[in-house]
């Protein structure tokens, strides 16, 4: 890959923070200068906005979740998911301790807050399920801020991450309950909120491109899992604000949860389109197999050691 190559965008799914650790360690550590990538990582102002512009060839590489990125699919924008950043991080509704909201029953009356497009469907369908009046409780949409929403009386409870609106909601106002809504929906799995990293039909079509971008960053995936502390420190080092007691315990709690491989894995995908399909996100002849691809990871996951046997074959040529 020539070394004169221009700048390489990557948009995130949302402010910098712990989940992006990897992106950041491989940055730090000059991994994607060594492929040859001189790598922008931006912020998008409205989270809603990645797969748009991501389909549009604005940027060249985007993160986003599966099940957005599923629906920019069946709207017709050209995105491939090429790799897996987060397996499964399990979204559920949290709420404080205080409100009284013990099970998905206890909605009823309450103020539900929904992250963007299919949150208020995610909810209505699981009421339904559940035997509930959809126009028994209230649906807002506070996008990823459940946890201020909560704080500020906006909403009683809200769809947020087990390892990170938990986590701040804990910090700031005390106990929590969490119920998971790949159980309450019998998904098996939280795969609809696994984060993905997507490309553009423009992107597609530079293979050298993919394969150092997705090497590069398999490299800070494995230095993140394999060393947390330097890790945490080179987020901390790129982001000074996120130095504090609640987001490295953020990040702790997101590290079971990196992908050591970067791959797609076909039985979440699957998963996730019956349940885009029962949502009607997609139609029943969607092919899922056309959102994703494994064609650019690496062969194995990268490692600083040599393999064993390739040293056993070098001593007995000498």
């Amino acid at each position: 890959m020539s070394s004169l190559k221009s700048r390489t965008t990557v948009l995130l799914n949302w402010y910098t923070n712990p989940y992006h650790t990897p992106i950041i360690v491989a940055q730090q550590l000059g991994f994607y200068l060594q492929e040859d990538i001189k790598l922008a990582i931006l912020e998008p102002s409205d989270p809603s906005d990645v797969t748009e512009l991501v389909g549009l060839g604005t940027v060249d590489f985007g993160v986003k979740a599966m099940i957005h990125t599923v629906a920019a699919v069946a709207k017709g924008y050209p995105v491939t998911s090429i790799g897996t950043l987060l397996d499964e991080p399990p979204t559920g509704l949290i709420a404080l301790k205080s409100s009284g909201i013990n099970s998905f029953y206890d909605i009823v009356g309450k103020r539900v807050g929904y992250i963007g497009e299919f949150g208020k469907q995610i909810i209505d369908d699981l009421a339904i399920l559940a035997g509930i009046d959809p126009a028994s409780y209230q649906t807002i949409r506070i996008g990823m801020n459940v946890t201020d929403a909560i704080c500020r009386d906006i909403i009683d409870t809200g769809i947020g991450f087990i390892n990170f609106q938990q986590v701040e909601l804990e910090h700031l106002r005390g106990e929590t309950v969490f119920l998971r809504l790949d159980q309450l929906a019998g998904l098996g799995c939280c795969c609809f909120c696994s984060i993905q990293f997507i490309v553009p039909e423009r992107t597609l079509q530079q293979p050298e491109l993919m394969q150092g971008f997705l090497k590069a960053t398999q490299r800070g995936a494995a230095f993140t899992t394999e060393e947390p502390d330097k890790a945490y420190e080179l987020l901390c080092q790129a982001k000074p604000q996120l130095r504090t007691p609640m987001y490295q315990k953020i990040f702790m709690r997101t590290l079971p949860f990196f992908s050591r491989t970067l791959l797609n894995v076909a039985r979440d995908w699957d998963k996730v389109g019956r349940y885009t399909k029962h949502l009607k996100i997609v139609d029943e002849n969607f092919d899922m197999a056309k959102c994703y691809t494994n064609r650019f990871l690496p062969a194995t996951p990268y490692s600083d050691l040599q393999p064993i046997a390739c040293c056993l074959e070098e001593i007995e040529e000498n």
